[in-house]
């Protein structure tokens, strides 16, 4: 809720405001939605139940309509703060639900008008434009700017380094990487970008030269990965050999995930596996833009006994995900994976299904 000092309602008004807010803090979204549209009957002009009524329905998904709330919220002209605020949850809606980046940014630079020194909105501004628009070095500029606002933002300092891969300055990158490590040491993905662009340098297994905070304390040791996550420190690698995948699926089913942590391959044996960004997850996607449950692949048999996988939209309760599945160029709610299928869960995060060819244990 936006602090404005006041509330300018009274009576039921002021009633149903309250009880949209009590929804909306027990997730009860839809409900926030109807409550706050009861206010707007009488009081079209209060921006607060416009704003907060975006909110909700960015919750529920409908991220369109919510943009839609926002700038009905814009057009009443708050002040200050509250006008901050609000354009940045309008980009973010932009961003994170539409993948409009370029509109996303607009709205970062309408706040940046305001208050030049919002750390995050450089924040979001650096990766709408690193991971949307694939302009690393305006990137940069953006995250130096949340840099200059606060040293200490390990995020700011991990995102600059992956800003920095992709420009293929690998020393500079890691200096960014050991610069994270030092604020947040425990920081898992920075660890696992940090041995990503040893590796592409060609300086893997030599500890940092700079000897920061953080080395000793488990940098040499192998990764503890968060429950839940299925990868390994070994099959985590920038560029997987493709004949070496088909020899360690021994003729099973696999698939390739390519995220932020770059490529790997995984052997798919089990009956169901949930995949999203919920560290606990059975398959992580290490991806800002995949939803944090996105999709459930299922064993399916055949009549002669033998079996494929179903892949499905959303989670165990049916609740579809943000961005949905593009599966080699079209949307489906629900497919029956054959090898060499392409899905798309979001901007660079997408997953190859495949089984060994036939002979491929010959090799």
């Amino acid at each position: 809720m936006l602090d404005t000092g006041q509330l300018q309602l009274s009576g039921d008004a002021l009633l149903w405001f309250r009880q949209g807010l009590a929804a909306a803090a027990t997730e009860a979204y839809t409900l926030a939605v109807a409550n706050y549209d009861r206010v707007i009957d009488v009081r079209p002009d209060f921006y607060e139940v416009w704003y907060e009524r975006g909110l909700a329905l960015e919750k529920c998904g409908s991220y369109v309509d919510a943009i839609a709330s926002f700038d009905r919220a814009l057009s009443l002209r708050p002040k200050g703060d509250a006008s901050v605020q609000i354009w940045l949850d309008r980009g973010n809606a932009l961003q994170y639900g539409l993948g409009s980046y370029a509109e996303a940014l607009d709205s970062y630079d309408r706040v940046l008008q305001i208050n030049p020194s919002h750390e995050e909105t450089w924040q979001n501004r650096g990766s709408a434009l690193l991971y949307g628009l694939s302009l690393p070095t305006d990137a940069i500029a953006s995250y130096d700017r949340v840099l200059h606002i606060n040293p200490d933002n390990y995020l700011a300092w991990r995102n600059r380094g992956n800003a920095l891969v992709e420009l293929h300055r690998y020393t500079e990158a890691i200096a960014s990487y050991d610069r994270a490590l030092t604020i947040k040491p425990d920081d898992e993905l920075s660890w696992q970008a940090r041995q990503l662009a040893s590796e592409r340098s060609g300086l893997s297994y030599r500890p940092p030269t700079t000897n920061p905070a953080w080395y000793g304390n488990g940098f040499s040791d192998p990764p503890t990965f968060i429950d839940g996550d299925v990868d390994t420190h070994d099959s985590f690698t920038a560029e997987p050999d493709t004949d070496d995948a088909y020899g360690r699926s021994q003729g099973r089913p696999f698939l390739v995930i390519e995220d932020d942590r770059g490529k790997r391959d995984l052997i798919l044996e089990r009956d169901q596996y949930q995949l999203g960004r919920d560290p606990k997850s059975d398959i992580c996607l290490h991806s800002q833009f995949a939803s944090r449950h996105h999709a459930i692949i299922t064993k399916i048999f055949q009549s002669d006994g033998s079996y494929t996988y179903q892949i499905t939209d959303g989670d165990l309760d049916g609740k579809a995900s943000t961005n949905g599945l593009l599966i080699n160029g079209q949307k489906y709610r629900t497919w029956i994976l054959k090898p060499e299928d392409v899905i798309v869960f979001g901007p660079k995060v997408r997953a190859t299904y495949r089984s060994s060819a036939p002979g491929a244990n010959d090799r």
